[in-house]
């Protein structure tokens, strides 16, 4: 469970959430060309929280 800096989806279709867990499934699948730096005000996706413990 490795934390980073937070990173969202701008893809106008993507759940509203931000990522900050580096084993992220949901996270990590966001195409390099939509990955944005920050959360974008958005809550935490519930796998990484779950991550996070």
């Amino acid at each position: 469970m490795a934390k980073r800096s937070p990173w969202h989806s701008k893809a106008p279709n993507s759940r509203k959430v931000h990522h900050d867990e580096t084993t992220c499934t949901e996270g990590n699948n966001i195409e390099s060309y939509n990955k944005v730096s920050g959360t974008g005000g958005y809550p935490k996706c519930d796998h990484c929280r779950r991550i996070s413990g």
